[in-house]
């Protein structure tokens, strides 16, 4: 597995087999909307989904 460092926290990560519900909403946010898909680790991911769950509301359908 090949460690990456993330884009927006600066920790090392390795991508993980499984994943929370937030971490996949994540990665799907991370492919479409802000084109940085495998740039973020686990945790980024899941705030990332967490908040905009919260505030992009466009994004919520």
């Amino acid at each position: 597995m090949k460690k990456r460092i993330c884009t927006i926290c600066g920790a090392e990560f390795v991508e993980e087999a499984t994943k929370s519900v937030f971490a996949e909403a994540g990665e799907w946010l991370a492919a479409e909307v802000w084109k940085d898909a495998g740039e973020l680790c686990p945790q980024c991911l899941e705030n990332r989904a967490r908040l905009a769950m919260m505030y992009l509301h466009e994004h919520n359908t």
